[in-house]
């Protein structure tokens, strides 16, 4: 007993001293202790009660908060348990607010007036938009969802924001996800207040608003009437954070070349802006005595850069990743105000806590993952190397040395946050690009000082007519990164498929970092071995043996599993059958007469794609399982799941292991959360918009649309 009292008092003081030598490293984790609560929320299988569940959770932790700061020792440790219980609570909080009504099943036909609210231009001539302020003909207003995202046809007319449409159209609940792992869409949506998905049929009905052309539109209408096409869309994204239009040809050998960072506005294009209007107005101000030797020109550039990012943030939309950009270059170019190191870890640790505060739900997105992860990794390495690189520029001197170093330090950077995203993009979109390094060194130099500039120019030169040679040589730029992605992509072996990451792997990648980042000394290390841990966790877990689903798009599995996708009939062309060695098939051709069948293990399951295939199917007597994707009403003796099913429940995993089939479907792995179909409207906002008229209620009228009374 004496031995194990001892050893807990080793430990204890241990543990102290090693807390006491990391005291400056201990507030970078309480943002983690903050996102810690928030994943927890959204790991839930099913929903907690907000009261008393939640709130009694957060109170307890305002408690130990309140009792533990009275006593040193625990001072620590109640703050910690604060913060997670603060971040649970402030994640249902936040799930609650932004609760507005979903479609609960798909509907025929319907009549769809709305008021435009956001348009995404997309590659062929076609667009998505989104409908705020609903109204859906034969639908009382409590079902009637307040927003809805509907694709328009090819070659139709595309509205305006504010514009009032009105068109005929299929309407469905948010998809459930398509994977055990990763993307959720119908959470994500949710907390966009969207509430249906669908498409147009026939020709919009188009009420133009009488309003001003934004800026940011006349931006790309110029930029769009001086660029050739293959370099219009890159121009855009770049400039105004239009990206969804991109030829899909182009756009695929970005993300294969590993340079897809470069079409979406982020921390590379905000501290390209930022740190060229700060050298310039730092370089302009040294050449005026009267002010380089009054004021502090370093200061004045950092606010002039400041209010430049900030600009540029609502001229590029102010997406998320662009605001989450702004908040760390805000922070950044404040500690310069204040006489502190710009680039440090704990601005980054008050970015996460400031994002995660206002939207928790960040926390299980791809863009909050890669952008944090390698911002951390490259400060965590800026700062425990600036000394030494330091001392070596002040021993070095000549143009071939910084040349030398420049090129370094590109791929320096490419291979630390190529490194660091790994795991976070093996997860999410289960594929790495293998010559990221390459890839970068062919864009960066050429994207940060030719054209980055030459678009700054050129937006700033519109007003007086003298933009369009910095728009032109903007292009020859973007030209060079084209072919150089697209050299990259044709690489051999350019793109690595992986099996899907499992949620823990993804969470072992996540303490390793962290632990290797956020501490000091040998004892960091010991996070690099969770973290290669987590890249090899996608072949230590079981792969589905098949999947079945109703997407009309075929389902792509790089495990090289079955995969079996039903769709109307001019669609079948698109629908595969992905065998054992990766080759793909179409439906029409692996399922003769509409039927065939997958066996393992002495287990039969069958697949119907039409009546005849479930006819066939229906008399035989060897089938442990049939799934039948289209509508079938006649009787079947054979244990069968029907299209009603495919559609609630989604994707359909099926594992086949010592003669049992086990079956988990997407339904099971979204849970019953407020973003799932079956889950009842709740939360705090938007409930009186169903006591009071809706402000804007339109119905279209002999060919007019026109406000209801």
């Amino acid at each position: 007993m004496q031995s194990v009292r001892e050893l807990c008092r080793k430990c204890y003081y241990g543990l102290a001293d090693f807390l006491i030598s990391q005291q400056d490293r201990l507030p970078l984790w309480l943002p983690v202790a903050f996102g810690t609560g928030i994943g927890i929320y959204f790991s839930l299988a099913a929903e907690p009660l907000f009261i008393p569940t939640t709130l009694l959770i957060f109170i307890i932790g305002i408690f130990l908060l309140w009792d533990g700061w009275k006593k040193p020792e625990t001072r620590l440790l109640s703050l910690f348990v604060f913060m997670i219980t603060f971040g649970f609570f402030i994640a249902q909080f936040r799930t609650f607010s932004v609760s507005a009504e979903q479609l609960k099943s798909r509907t025929r036909l319907v009549n769809v007036t709305g008021t435009v609210e956001d348009v995404t231009n997309l590659a062929d001539k076609r667009a998505r938009i989104i409908l705020k302020d609903v109204y859906m003909e034969g639908y009382e207003a409590w079902s009637t969802p307040y927003k809805i995202r509907l694709s328009l046809k090819k070659d139709t007319p595309i509205p305006n924001k504010g514009d009032i449409i009105s068109a005929e159209s299929l309407l469905s609940p948010p998809s459930l996800p398509l994977s055990m792992y990763g993307y959720d869409s119908a959470r994500a949506l949710y907390f966009q207040q969207i509430g249906a998905i669908g498409y147009t049929r026939k020709a919009l009905e188009i009420q133009p608003k009488h309003q001003k052309i934004s800026l940011r539109q006349k931006i790309g209408q110029r930029i769009s009437s001086l660029l050739p096409e293959d370099t219009t869309e890159i121009a855009k994204a770049l400039v105004i954070g239009e990206a969804k239009a991109i030829p899909p040809e182009i756009a695929q050998n970005y993300r294969e070349s590993g340079i897809a960072h470069i079409l979406s506005v982020s921390g590379l294009h905000m501290s390209l802006i930022a740190g060229f209007i700060f050298a310039l107005v730092r370089s302009v101000l040294s050449l005026i005595p009267a002010i380089a030797l009054r004021y502090s020109t370093k200061k004045i550039a950092a606010v002039i850069s400041l209010l430049a990012a900030f600009c540029y943030l609502f001229l590029s939309g102010a997406s998320l990743p662009a605001q989450r950009s702004f908040i760390m270059l805000a922070l950044a170019l404040t500690a310069v105000l204040l006489n502190r190191r710009a680039l440090s870890a704990i601005s980054v640790a008050w970015a996460a806590f400031f994002i995660l505060l206002a939207f928790p739900e960040m926390i299980v997105s791809a863009s909050f993952a890669l952008s944090f992860s390698a911002v951390v990794a490259l400060i965590t390495a800026y700062e425990s190397n600036i000394d030494k690189y330091n001392r070596l520029l002040a021993k070095k001197e000549g143009i071939a040395f910084y040349i030398l170093s420049a090129i370094t330090g590109v791929l320096l950077t490419a291979l630390i946050a190529g490194i660091a995203t790994a795991p976070f993009t093996i997860y999410h979109f289960k594929q790495i690009a293998v010559y990221t390094l390459l890839g970068n060194l062919l864009s960066s130099a050429v994207t940060g000082f030719w054209v980055m500039p030459s678009l700054l120019a050129g937006t700033l030169l519109i007003p007086i007519g003298l933009d369009k040679p910095f728009f032109l040589l903007a292009s020859y730029g973007i030209k060079l990164i084209n072919a150089g992605a697209a050299f990259t992509a044709s690489l051999p072996h350019s793109v690595y498929h992986s099996p899907a990451m499992p949620t823990w792997g993804l969470l072992c990648a996540v303490f390793g970092g962290l632990w290797l980042c956020l501490w000091r000394g040998k004892i960091r290390f010991i996070g690099l071995v969770f973290f290669i841990f987590s890249i090899f966790t996608p072949y230590m877990t079981a792969k589905p043996d098949m999947q079945v689903s109703l997407m009309i798009a075929g389902f792509r599995n790089p495990e090289g599993k079955l995969v079996l996708t039903a769709g109307k009939a001019e669609k079948l062309t698109r629908s595969v059958w992905l065998s054992e060695n990766g080759q793909t098939e179409e439906l029409a051709t692996v399922c003769p007469n509409g039927f065939c069948v997958y066996e393992k293990d002495k287990i039969k399951i069958g697949y119907a794609r039409t009546k005849k295939g479930a006819r066939l199917a229906c008399q035989r007597t060897d089938l442990d399982m049939l799934f039948i994707s289209v509508a079938f009403g006649e009787e079947c003796p054979v244990k069968h799941i029907g299209r009603g099913d495919l559609f609630s429940n989604g994707v359909y995993n099926i594992f086949i292991s010592n003669d049992k089939v086990r079956l988990i479907t997407s339904a099971e792995i979204q849970g019953f959360r407020p973003w799932s179909t079956p889950f009842p409207k709740t939360g705090f906002s938007r409930a009186w918009r169903h006591l009071i008229p809706y402000k804007n209620d339109y119905a279209l009228v002999k060919g007019q649309i026109v406000p209801l009374d």
